[in-house]
């Protein structure tokens, strides 16, 4: 599409309006919308970046407009080098900023420019390269070692000390990813009508379900992201104890909005899960994991970790990776390239064969 035609059309759309447009967007998404108070670091990141462009131009002469339609990869790891610097440092810490904060103003750039995409102002979006000049810091290409990863099955095994509600709902949440790999969107939009038993028992609440496997069929935006996942045992009788004492538990509070009545999963204020809520449980899992191992923390902690992990196993076991790919809810086995580096081990020893990387089903 011509950029000149597309900007000719609408004289006055400018960087801010991108941004406010994306915004909409956002907020507007079916799976965890972006809130107004979430927003406002957001705005902050691209007025930012869009000063840091304008001061940038050597010339003086840019266009605010041309020089935010012109900028790449390169241009935005010089800004995140330069421009953005710890909210806090002491005397002779780094000066890096952590690399929570840099995904943040990454993700900021990524949707923005995708946004830009589909407005017909870009061919492409230069940000998703990003990653690719941030080098090893990329946090969807984390996983976790064997040792911490065996532990956590083993801690998720284990019955809470206390078997209070939500010590239940945590063992299940962490059922969840460790055996269907969900993301915290799903979990945190997963609804009572979307479980399913896999024998002829009926899903309720209050019966425990003895003995019933449970399917779930999630929803998305993306027809690879609506599918049907069956849980294993463990995470079948979590996710059923937990279903045990919800309903009673929702009841003894009040809950944020009619919503939540519907949602397998909410706070213990009876509000929709956060995902914050799901790092501070996956971050506090892992460190307790390692702790036991007398290991240090992994650079990442938070659920796309686990993710990561759980899909790596299934390569490792053989599972073809066109079945990973509908389990993931992925649309190609490209989206399975940034876990290719943990698999290149296998074929030191021989053992790639017995991988799925080179695999398709029949």
């Amino acid at each position: 599409m011509d950029i000149s035609k597309q900007k000719t059309n609408l004289p006055a759309i400018g960087p801010l309006e991108w941004f406010e447009s994306w915004l909409l967007e956002r907020a507007s998404e079916r799976e965890n919308p972006l809130t107004p108070q979430a927003a406002e670091p957001y705005r902050y990141i691209w007025s930012s970046w869009c000063q840091w462009l304008l001061g940038a131009d050597k010339s003086g002469q840019g266009d605010w407009t041309d020089l935010v339609l012109a900028a790449g990869p390169a241009q935005a790891m010089e800004f995140l080098l330069d421009r953005v610097k710890p909210a806090t440092q002491r005397s002779g810490s780094s000066p890096e900023i952590s690399i929570v904060t840099r995904e943040r103003y990454c993700m900021v750039l990524r949707g923005v420019y995708g946004h830009l995409q589909r407005l017909g102002l870009l061919a492409e979006n230069p940000m998703l390269r990003l990653y690719e000049l941030a080098g090893e810091d990329r946090p969807d290409a984390e996983v976790l070692a064997p040792g911490v990863w065996n532990r956590l099955l083993e801690q998720a095994a284990e019955e809470p000390a206390d078997r209070s509600p939500f010590a239940l709902r945590d063992r299940a949440l962490l059922w969840l990813m460790l055996d269907a790999a969900l993301t915290p969107a799903e979990l945190a939009a997963l609804n009572l009508g979307q479980l399913q038993p896999l024998d002829e028992a009926m899903v309720g609440e209050g019966d425990g379900m003895p003995g019933t496997r449970l399917a779930i069929r999630l929803q998305g935006n993306r027809a690879a992201q609506r599918r049907e996942l069956q849980l294993g045992e463990r995470a079948s009788a979590a996710l059923r104890d937990w279903l045990t004492v919800r309903s009673d538990t929702l009841s003894k509070g009040r809950p944020d909005t009619l919503v939540v009545l519907e949602l397998v999963f909410f706070t213990e204020r009876r509000k929709p899960l956060s995902r914050r809520v799901l790092f501070h449980l996956t971050s506090r899992l892992i460190t307790q994991a390692c702790e036991s191992l007398a290991l240090g923390l992994p650079r990442h902690l938070g659920p796309l970790v686990l993710r990561n992990t759980a899909i790596l196993h299934w390569l490792q076991a053989g599972m073809p990776q066109d079945e990973v790919c509908r389990r993931a809810g992925y649309q190609g086995k490209l989206a399975l390239e940034h876990l290719r580096a943990h698999l290149s081990h296998l074929s030191e020893t021989g053992k790639e064969a017995n991988t799925a990387w080179n695999t398709t089903s029949p």
